[in-house]
């Protein structure tokens, strides 16, 4: 049985971050024991499935690469590539469970196959596809000492998002970009990769830009947590509209996480202008980012309110954070 969600309270809140956590372990377990009774009437499923089965049963957490696997295995499948099915139903069942704690790792540290892995299931997008390259041993060395001292900053000042982000995300990834791409990425989220953060190292300059940034991914992986039972938005993803935060038309379930992001992006800043010590640039930082946090969302908030179809879901999430954002607008 899924673990129900407490309520979509706006604020972070780190003991709902782990009830979703341990639901997307709960519903990969259900999903696994479906494929497994149906796919083995086709070939042999690997006797070591059921022990990855039982170990999430169990309350044993897996990274990303558990997920993405999974959901490679479910498209093999609907396809009726049966040796792709086998292969990665293979490689499936050698997945061991995650480190407990969060952890922050280089692209490149990873398996060259699950390197594949990530960089298939992040650039999904034709119209805007990116490079997500390992960045040097500099870079993440540099990288390594600026996540200590922002995560450290964010524990002080805005605790909660600090302890929802430990509960929904098992990697932080650190990647970098190609500078002769068109389009850059900045970091970005899966739900067919749960638990991962990936982060462009290059892109924060400073610690405030980087807690932007995790605030700014860590309400994407809310945003996936919540739509486990039912998706935010009922629009075809053929409908396009103004995005607040990019400059093409976008899906609405795009514009939808955009909006909801650039409350959470406001809140992260008013925590830290009211209990960190900041320098006056870092300050004046963050009051800008406000303000542009406020007139995205405003615009966001404009395209969804007139031509979103949400669900009961989706209309309680966002409601929630228009009630945040009012008093700003």
């Amino acid at each position: 049985m899924s673990t129900p969600v407490l309520d979509y309270r706006f604020a972070p809140d780190g003991e709902r971050s782990r009830l979703l956590d341990r639901k997307s372990h709960a519903m990969l377990a259900d999903s696994l024991e479906h494929i497994q009774a149906r796919a083995g009437q086709v070939f042999e499923v690997p006797g070591q499935l059921s022990s990855l089965i039982a170990h999430i049963r169990s309350g044993h957490r897996f990274s990303p690469v558990c997920f993405g696997l999974y959901y490679q295995l479910a498209l093999a499948l609907m396809d009726d590539r049966l040796d792709d099915a086998r292969a990665i139903a293979a490689r499936m069942s050698q997945v061991s469970p995650a480190r407990v704690s969060l952890q922050l790792i280089a692209l490149g540290e990873l398996a060259d196959e699950d390197v594949k892995l990530y960089q298939t299931l992040m650039d999904t997008d034709p119209q805007m596809s990116f490079a997500m390259l390992t960045p040097t041993l500099a870079m993440t060395s540099v990288f390594r000492e600026r996540y200590q001292a922002a995560f450290g900053l964010m524990q002080t000042a805005m605790p909660t998002l600090a302890h929802e982000i430990s509960g929904l995300i098992r990697e932080i990834c650190m990647v970098s970009g190609d500078s002769d791409a068109c389009y850059q990425f900045d970091g970005g989220s899966s739900y067919m990769l749960w638990g991962g953060l990936f982060l462009n190292i290059a892109s924060p300059e400073t610690d405030i830009q980087l807690i932007e940034h995790l605030a700014h991914e860590a309400a994407h992986s809310l945003l996936f947590g919540y739509s486990l039972d039912e998706a935010l938005v009922l629009n075809e993803d053929t409908e396009l509209f103004d995005s607040p935060l990019r400059v093409d038309p976008r899906p609405m379930d795009g514009i939808y996480h955009a909006t909801f992001v650039s409350a959470r992006m406001h809140w992260a800043m008013s925590q830290l202008l009211a209990f960190a010590s900041l320098s006056d640039a870092e300050r004046d930082h963050a009051e800008e980012a406000k303000r542009a946090d406020i007139e995205n969302f405003k615009a966001g908030y404009e395209v969804v309110a007139r031509h979103g179809s949400l669900t009961a879901t989706g209309r309680a999430v966002m409601d929630e954070a228009h009630g945040y954002m009012r008093e700003f607008l």
